[in-house]
């Protein structure tokens, strides 16, 4: 176990939730050192332990997103669970949870009661839907969030259905603006303690995954509204911009290369040795070229054909031409930039040892943060924790294992 580092230190936050939405906000936090208590379900713990890929029967998606936590058992179901959250909420800063709304309050645990123990608490809560409104009470999950959202309808091709993303990205993005949530809420308590000398006094954030979503649906609802635009699928392609595609080339890689604006195409024709291009009226302006888009898409399509990668790679490097290469998870291994900048990182599991990771994100030049520990097994710190931060006695500790509280 690696001492926790990083600019959170000294942060504590419990982690109620399951899956990502919550849970991967409190895995950000803890790479960056804040103390990660995950309370679980006693005998089953969180739902991620149950996803695959698995080696050897170990889920390796909770290896990656319970690194770095300290794991407790807890059944919130029964009085005397919630009794004993009651007593960690007064020594946390944060508790996030995604249950479906009202269950806290169902459990005598909403933020009323929770404020009340400690009022300088933050509680963030994330729903497919948000915490009002007529969709309150719909279950969903992760594809429903990006459906709602917009980013559904608009993500495939024109003449087929519309096709997700490849991974689970409203409760990921959801996850991102749950941590950027906690952070701006422990700011604005501690700035309003020290200005007005009052005692730090929390809030509740609400947070959805659909909301997630339409707030990075660009210029689309602005579109809608002044002009009537309803963005549709494009595939690859974008209407007003050519060449652009994501084409193949002659080892069965594909490369994107972003070369239609004015100052770029012209890079784009002498890498290909084709300045003659630059001299034809329909390929003028950016504008022109998105008119007759099959023709110069196709023009692309075919030079990168008949190369490799790291061919058009080298060539469109050496003219400055952006281009990116679709890395599969092998090509990210490979990479020497990716290799370079550290991103993969060794984190010791304690089930099945030594195993390579996404690395700590974003970097700090002082106060850079740290894997602290692999993902917890289930209950792994109910001594530490319960008898260490809370005090019980060996033989309380007994007892609730004894009524399946713990």
């Amino acid at each position: 176990m690696t001492v926790a580092s990083g600019p959170l230190v000294g942060l504590r936050v419990l982690d109620l939730g399951t899956r990502i939405g919550a849970p991967f906000a409190a895995t950000l936090l803890a790479d960056l050192g804040a103390d990660v208590i995950k309370v679980e379900l006693p005998g089953q713990g969180d739902f991620m332990r149950t996803i695959g890929p698995f080696e050897n029967g170990y889920s390796l998606f909770w290896a990656v997103e319970g690194r770095g936590k300290r794991s407790v058992t807890l059944d919130l179901r029964k009085p005397a669970g919630q009794a004993l959250l009651r007593r960690l909420v007064p020594l946390a800063d944060v508790v996030v949870e995604n249950f479906q709304p009202g269950t806290l309050e169902s459990w005598g645990l909403g933020y009323d009661v929770l404020s009340a123990l400690n009022p300088g608490l933050i509680l963030t809560r994330v729903s497919v839907y948000g915490q009002d409104g007529p969709y309150r009470d719909r279950p969903g999950l992760d594809r429903n969030g990006i459906a709602t959202g917009g980013l559904m309808y608009i993500t495939g091709y024109p003449d087929r259905p519309p096709v997700r993303p490849g991974i689970i990205v409203s409760d990921y993005l959801t996850g991102v603006f749950n941590a950027f949530s906690i952070l701006s809420a422990v700011y604005e308590r501690d700035r309003r303690a020290r200005e007005t000398g009052e005692p730090p006094r929390g809030q509740w954030v609400d947070l959805s995954l659909y909301e997630s979503i339409l707030r990075v649906m660009e210029h689309t609802l602005a579109a809608y509204d002044r002009l009537g635009v309803v963005r549709e699928r494009e595939g690859n392609r974008l209407r007003n911009s050519a060449p652009l595609d994501n084409w193949e080339t002659s080892d069965g890689k594909y490369v994107c290369i972003i070369a239609a604006g004015d100052g770029l195409f012209p890079r784009l024709c002498r890498a290909m040795g084709r300045d003659d291009l630059l001299q034809e009226p329909r390929f003028r302006t950016m504008a022109q070229r998105a008119e007759h888009g099959d023709e110069i898409n196709g023009i692309v399509a075919a030079w990168v054909k008949v190369r490799t990668a790291r061919e058009v790679q080298d060539v469109l490097e050496r003219h400055e031409v952006p281009f990116g290469v679709a890395y599969s998870v092998a090509d990210i291994f490979a990479d020497p930039h990716i290799a370079a900048r550290g991103d993969i990182e060794t984190v010791d599991d304690p089930v099945i040892g030594p195993v390579r990771m996404q690395g700590v994100y974003p970097r700090f030049s002082r106060t850079p943060g740290a894997v602290s520990r692999g993902a917890p097994r289930l209950g792994a710190h109910n001594e530490e924790v319960y008898c260490g931060l809370l005090g019980l006695t060996t033989e309380e500790l007994e007892e609730l294992r004894r009524e399946d509280v713990i």
